[in-house]
């Protein structure tokens, strides 16, 4: 849907991870109010403290890992959204993460509970107060001097061994080629054996079901903002043909590449 807004709070009292990176067509406004989490996006591997936003932008493979956290989630089409809004969520994004201002942490929390109590009412007109609120923490946020926290990367406190996440940024930039494991294995010098094992322990999925999920991925970004042919988005996007490009991506998301792209 592309219209889509939503606030929503989770609170984890245990170790919690996501199984595998996704993607979604909205932006993600992270509020992370307690604990400490260990995030992916693309290629990037941070651990954010709490107090801490983190953007992720529309069709952006991201997962988040760690203990017992608090956090509250503004998710927003970019089609409800202005340029100044966009250009806001932009600018944090490309530093990864930022600190709220203790000036402003007390109000924003406040703003967002109410947001999350909202979303649980069935209320008339909850679709344009939710985004009303969602409007207002943008440009409270938008007016303090937001720092990009010092994440330290997982990778450097011992996480992730530092090949993985190399491995990752080569599967990222060569996706929409015909890339498989016998290459990606001879690129870097390792087995596919102990390859798929490494991956698996990071990504938690396999080394080819992350590749498509990335072609998927493009897919529906080619899908919703190009008129370009199938045959054309297939190519774009590494599949061998239109035909396995629609089997691959109703395997995937249970409708064809063209009920997708009418629905949207």
């Amino acid at each position: 849907v592309m219209d889509y807004i939503e606030i929503e709070e989770s609170e984890k009292s245990t170790d919690h991870e996501m199984n595998a990176p996704h993607s979604h067509e909205y932006y993600e406004l992270y509020f992370l109010l307690e604990g400490e989490r260990e995030f992916f996006i693309e290629n990037k591997m941070f651990v954010v403290p709490k107090n801490t936003l983190v953007i992720v932008p529309p069709y952006s493979m991201h997962k988040t890992a760690g203990g017992p956290y608090k956090r509250i989630n503004i998710n927003v089409s970019p089609s409800l959204l202005s340029d100044y809004e966009k250009d806001f969520l932009k600018k944090i994004s490309a530093c990864f993460a930022a600190e709220i201002e203790k000036n402003y942490l007390k109000t924003v929390t406040q703003i967002l509970k109410t947001g999350a109590k909202i979303q649980t009412e069935s209320l008339p007109e909850k679709r344009e107060t939710l985004l009303s609120i969602a409007k207002t923490v943008i440009h409270l946020l938008a007016r303090q001097n937001l720092r990009p926290v010092s994440c330290a990367s997982s990778y450097q406190s011992g996480k992730v061994p530092s090949d993985i996440l190399k491995i990752v940024y080569y599967i990222n930039t060569n996706f929409t080629k015909n890339i498989t494991l016998k290459e990606i294995s001879a690129e870097f010098y390792i087995s596919k054996m102990m390859l798929c094992k490494q991956f698996k322990n990071v990504m938690h999925c396999c080394v080819m079901k992350y590749v498509n999920s990335l072609r998927i991925n493009k897919a529906k970004e080619l899908l919703i903002h190009t008129n370009r042919s199938m045959e054309e988005i297939a190519a774009l996007c590494g599949f061998s043909s239109a035909n396995y490009f629609g089997l691959a991506f109703k395997k995937d998301t249970g409708i064809s590449p063209y009920h997708f792209k009418k629905t949207r």
